[in-house]
């Protein structure tokens, strides 16, 4: 093996990974970014908007779904050993 070539993957070796970790490269921690966040206002509806406008748009049907105020259980019934 040449001492190029040893040189060449030994550099490769060092730098390989700082471009893809560290503060500016590909992938980065940000575990505590939202430390840095501020806040902002609230959102303000427009004057001569209201909800209303978007309710006669975008209607949504009152339904009753029967059963749905009934228990699940989150074991496959393969494995309910309970008698249900």
């Amino acid at each position: 093996m040449s001492i190029k070539n040893a040189l060449l993957i030994l550099l490769v070796a060092l730098s390989g990974c700082t471009y893809i970790y560290g503060n500016k490269g590909v992938i980065q921690n940000r575990d505590t970014d939202y430390l840095k966040a501020r806040s902002i206002p609230p959102l303000q509806i427009p004057p001569g908007l209201s909800s209303s406008t978007v309710e006669a748009s975008f209607p949504v049907p009152d339904r009753d779904y029967p059963g749905s105020n009934q228990p699940i259980s989150i074991i496959p019934p393969e494995l309910n050993t309970s008698g249900k």
